[in-house]
């Protein structure tokens, strides 16, 4: 008599609770477009089972021992299906674009890193950063179902009335509390993307170091001020892209964000004591871009828009020679290399000044804006010595101005990069008065001497 096998087994059940959690949003979509607050309701139900299974499946696996290779394939793929929620969101106007594109990426990109992994014989599991993001996910997409604006119907089915109730407060909610916890999602998501992928070139690194922690440390630790050199490069990048749109503001900010990835790149190396010339090649790019292209692209089309038709080329002459006086600079710093003075005005302080005074509503006119850019580049060719950062503050009045200063530069980025309506004061001008003191530095450093 044939053995007749069952076509259910006890070990499928962790299986068949992730496939629920795939049909759940199957059908939340089949719900989409919500037209009464009942079908938000049922979408909620459904969103919220969902997400439990995410834990059941995996608990069930665990404490019974019926981990199985079809389901570590298919529980991560149902996690991708569940976040796919947030279009009907974006949808309805309840998100922003941008936050469900940061954590589509980051869905997609520890994908790759999973796949890439596995090739090389690795895992890359989940740990705390990736429970958390999931922990603070998911109920913010439930309070944003919440935040669907839809015709009440007047009558609702007694059992869901608690959730119609939970739906009418979060409603009533202010929409800056809201979207402080959109934010808070894409944080958390980008720090568990970043400690992912820490984790996968850790495991590499040690494979290449042949299991030594040390060596696998130490060349991990180059990755901290690489990473500070391209975010510098990438802000170069993205302000002279901004600068061509006409956004000189955003553009300013995002030179000044890159003076500050660049004067902790450097440090960080020195103190980690790890140095490498692909790291010096690209810290001296980031420099040219940032501190010379962007604010030269600026210079242009803040002067070819502010002046009459016919003076764009002497717009292009004041960007040129921003631009050349930069290259210079960095080149003469390549050849001396770090020492306790510069020898003439660092490229970042120029690049700030430059940036600020063409954004400033009092600095911006052509009659102001191009004999700054030619003093500015004037200083930067010069022999004139500037003190380092840390021999500057050897100085009692600038060591006195290091916390407002710093306060003030800060301030200008967030400023700049959109907060401007928080932010009424002129801080960027402000900052431009510290900065002046340190340019004068060399003639009362003089007179003290004396």
């Amino acid at each position: 008599m044939p053995i007749i096998r069952p076509m259910f087994s006890t070990r499928n059940i962790p299986n068949l609770i992730t496939l629920s959690r795939i049909v759940a949003v199957i059908c939340i979509f089949l719900l989409v477009p919500f037209h009464s607050n009942v079908a938000i309701i049922w979408a909620v139900i459904l969103f919220s089972a969902a997400g439990f299974t995410d834990y059941l499946d995996g608990w069930i696996a665990r404490r019974f021992g019926l981990v199985s290779d079809l389901g570590k394939v298919l529980d991560p793929l149902a996690d991708k299906i569940l976040v796919l929620v947030f279009l009907p969101l974006l949808q309805m106007q309840v998100i922003h674009f941008f936050p469900v594109f940061i954590i589509f990426a980051r869905e997609f990109a520890i994908m790759g890193l999973r796949v890439v992994a596995a090739k090389n014989g690795q895992s890359v599991a989940a740990n705390f950063s990736g429970k958390l993001k999931t922990a603070i996910t998911l109920p913010v997409c439930g309070i944003l179902f919440g935040r669907i604006p839809v015709p009440v119907m007047q009558k609702v089915p007694t059992l869901l009335m608690p959730i119609e109730w939970l739906r009418q407060w979060v409603f009533s909610w202010p929409h800056w509390f809201v979207q402080g916890l959109i934010w808070l999602t894409v944080l958390v998501t980008v720090g568990s993307f970043i400690d992912y992928l820490w984790r996968f070139f850790w495991q590499r690194t040690l494979e290449k170091s042949k299991g030594d922690a040390k060596v696998a440390k130490r060349r991990m630790l180059i990755v901290v001020p690489n990473t500070l050199t391209l975010l510098n490069l990438v802000c170069g990048i993205a302000a002279t892209y901004c600068a061509t749109q006409n956004q000189l503001r955003i553009a300013a900010g995002l030179v000044l964000l890159g003076i500050y990835m660049d004067a902790f790149d450097g440090q960080l190396a020195r103190k980690l004591d790890v140095h490498s010339r692909f790291g010096a090649s690209m810290d001296s790019r980031a420099d040219y871009m940032s501190f010379g292209i962007a604010p030269a692209v600026m210079l242009y089309f803040a002067l070819a828009h502010s002046t009459p038709s016919g003076v764009s080329i002497g717009a292009l002459v004041i960007a040129l020679a921003h631009y050349a006086a930069v290259h210079f600079r960095l080149r003469r710093f390549n050849k001396t290399g770090h020492t306790a003075f510069f020898e003439g005005l660092p490229s970042p302080t120029g690049a700030a000044v430059v940036v600020i005074a063409i954004t400033s509503v009092y600095l911006s006119s052509p009659t102001l804006l191009m004999p700054i850019s030619l003093m500015i580049s004037g200083l930067m060719i010069s022999t004139i010595p500037y003190p380092h950062n840390n021999k500057a503050l050897e100085h009692p009045l600038l060591r006195r101005l290091k916390i407002p200063a710093l306060a003030c530069f800060l301030l200008s980025i967030a400023a700049y990069l959109g907060a401007g309506q928080w932010i009424q004061w002129k801080v960027g001008e402000l900052f431009l008065g510290f900065v002046t003191i340190y340019l004068l530095y060399p003639l009362y450093a003089k007179t003290s001497k004396k």
